[in-house]
Protein backbone atom coordinates (compact mmCIF):
# COMPACT_ATOMS: atom_id res chain seq x y z
CA UNK A 1 0.00 0.00 0.00
CA UNK A 2 2.33 2.81 -1.00
CA UNK A 3 1.51 5.93 0.03
CA UNK A 4 -0.63 4.82 2.94
CA UNK A 5 -0.20 5.62 6.81
CA UNK A 6 2.38 4.19 8.60
CA UNK A 7 0.50 3.58 11.74
CA UNK A 8 -2.48 2.21 10.39
CA UNK A 9 -0.49 -0.37 8.43
CA UNK A 10 1.79 -1.15 11.60
CA UNK A 11 -2.02 -1.03 13.61
CA UNK A 12 -3.51 -3.55 10.73
CA UNK A 13 -0.73 -5.88 10.99
CA UNK A 14 -0.95 -6.32 14.59
CA UNK A 15 -4.51 -6.77 14.48
CA UNK A 16 -4.77 -9.37 12.17
CA UNK A 17 -1.73 -11.48 14.41
CA UNK A 18 -4.41 -11.28 17.22
CA UNK A 19 -7.58 -12.21 15.59
CA UNK A 20 -4.86 -15.14 14.78
CA UNK A 21 -3.42 -15.46 17.71
CA UNK A 22 -7.18 -15.30 19.30
CA UNK A 23 -8.60 -17.71 17.14
CA UNK A 24 -6.01 -20.33 18.14
CA UNK A 25 -6.97 -20.18 22.07
CA UNK A 26 -10.92 -20.78 20.48
CA UNK A 27 -12.16 -17.53 20.18
CA UNK A 28 -14.40 -16.62 17.23
CA UNK A 29 -14.48 -13.41 15.77
CA UNK A 30 -17.53 -11.52 15.14
CA UNK A 31 -16.80 -8.09 14.40
CA UNK A 32 -13.44 -6.07 13.42
CA UNK A 33 -12.81 -2.29 13.83
CA UNK A 34 -16.21 -1.76 14.77
CA UNK A 35 -15.99 2.38 14.30
CA UNK A 36 -18.32 5.03 15.72
CA UNK A 37 -17.81 8.98 16.01
CA UNK A 38 -16.54 8.14 19.68
CA UNK A 39 -13.96 5.59 18.20
CA UNK A 40 -12.99 2.07 16.71
CA UNK A 41 -13.03 -1.12 18.83
CA UNK A 42 -10.85 -3.61 17.21
CA UNK A 43 -12.14 -6.91 17.90
CA UNK A 44 -14.89 -8.58 19.13
CA UNK A 45 -14.89 -12.18 20.00
CA UNK A 46 -17.13 -15.11 21.80
CA UNK A 47 -16.03 -18.29 23.39
CA UNK A 48 -18.36 -20.61 25.46
CA UNK A 49 -18.31 -18.33 28.51
CA UNK A 50 -17.69 -14.85 27.25
CA UNK A 51 -18.32 -11.93 24.80
CA UNK A 52 -14.58 -10.26 24.85
CA UNK A 53 -14.40 -6.80 23.88
CA UNK A 54 -10.39 -7.20 22.89
CA UNK A 55 -7.87 -3.89 22.27
CA UNK A 56 -4.73 -3.96 20.42
CA UNK A 57 -2.06 -2.43 20.99
CA UNK A 58 1.02 -2.81 18.21
CA UNK A 59 4.63 -1.31 18.73
CA UNK A 60 8.22 -1.83 16.82
CA UNK A 61 10.44 -2.69 19.41
CA UNK A 62 13.85 -0.64 18.45
CA UNK A 63 17.05 -2.11 19.45
CA UNK A 64 19.06 0.12 21.46
CA UNK A 65 16.42 2.95 22.33
CA UNK A 66 14.50 3.19 25.63
CA UNK A 67 10.39 3.02 24.91
CA UNK A 68 8.07 5.45 26.85
CA UNK A 69 6.21 3.01 29.02
CA UNK A 70 8.93 -0.21 28.08
CA UNK A 71 7.77 -1.67 31.06
CA UNK A 72 4.40 -1.92 30.38
CA UNK A 73 5.16 -2.88 26.24
CA UNK A 74 2.01 -1.80 23.66
CA UNK A 75 -0.15 -2.12 26.72
CA UNK A 76 1.21 1.35 28.83
CA UNK A 77 -1.37 3.03 26.19
CA UNK A 78 -4.31 1.62 27.57
CA UNK A 79 -4.52 3.77 30.54
CA UNK A 80 -8.19 4.95 32.18
CA UNK A 81 -9.08 7.03 29.55
CA UNK A 82 -8.99 4.98 26.95
CA UNK A 83 -10.25 2.37 28.69
CA UNK A 84 -13.38 4.21 29.65
CA UNK A 85 -13.85 4.65 25.85
CA UNK A 86 -13.74 1.14 24.92
CA UNK A 87 -16.16 0.84 27.75
CA UNK A 88 -18.43 3.12 25.65
CA UNK A 89 -17.71 1.48 22.36
CA UNK A 90 -18.88 -1.98 23.71
CA UNK A 91 -21.87 -0.70 25.39
CA UNK A 92 -22.83 0.81 21.54
CA UNK A 93 -21.82 -2.16 19.67
CA UNK A 94 -24.34 -4.11 21.99
CA UNK A 95 -27.28 -1.57 21.52
CA UNK A 96 -26.56 -1.48 17.84
CA UNK A 97 -27.04 -5.47 17.59
CA UNK A 98 -30.03 -5.52 19.75
CA UNK A 99 -31.36 -8.55 20.21
CA UNK A 100 -28.84 -10.29 17.80
CA UNK A 101 -26.00 -9.73 19.94
CA UNK A 102 -24.71 -13.06 21.32
CA UNK A 103 -25.40 -13.62 24.77
CA UNK A 104 -22.79 -15.12 27.02
CA UNK A 105 -22.93 -15.27 31.15
CA UNK A 106 -19.75 -12.49 31.03
CA UNK A 107 -18.83 -9.31 29.17
CA UNK A 108 -14.81 -9.28 29.18
CA UNK A 109 -12.26 -6.60 28.38
CA UNK A 110 -8.51 -8.26 27.02
CA UNK A 111 -6.18 -6.29 25.48
CA UNK A 112 -3.15 -8.09 23.16
CA UNK A 113 0.27 -6.44 23.00
CA UNK A 114 1.97 -7.03 19.79
CA UNK A 115 5.52 -6.59 19.03
CA UNK A 116 7.22 -6.57 16.06
CA UNK A 117 11.23 -5.73 14.93
CA UNK A 118 11.89 -3.58 12.97
CA UNK A 119 11.41 -5.20 9.59
CA UNK A 120 8.03 -6.27 10.62
CA UNK A 121 8.56 -9.51 11.82
CA UNK A 122 6.55 -10.98 15.16
CA UNK A 123 9.07 -11.02 18.34
CA UNK A 124 6.16 -11.45 20.81
CA UNK A 125 2.22 -11.28 21.51
CA UNK A 126 0.86 -10.74 25.19
CA UNK A 127 -2.79 -11.49 25.69
CA UNK A 128 -4.21 -10.11 28.67
CA UNK A 129 -7.40 -11.87 29.86
CA UNK A 130 -9.96 -9.52 31.72
CA UNK A 131 -7.05 -5.99 31.33
CA UNK A 132 -9.94 -3.75 33.08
Amino acid sequence: MAGSDPRRTLGAAGEQLARTHLEARGLTVLDANFRTRQGELDIVAVDGRCLVFCEVKTRIARAGRLQHGNELGPFAAIGPRKQRKLRLLARQWLAERGDDAPWRPELRFDAVGVELDERGRLLRIDHLEGAF
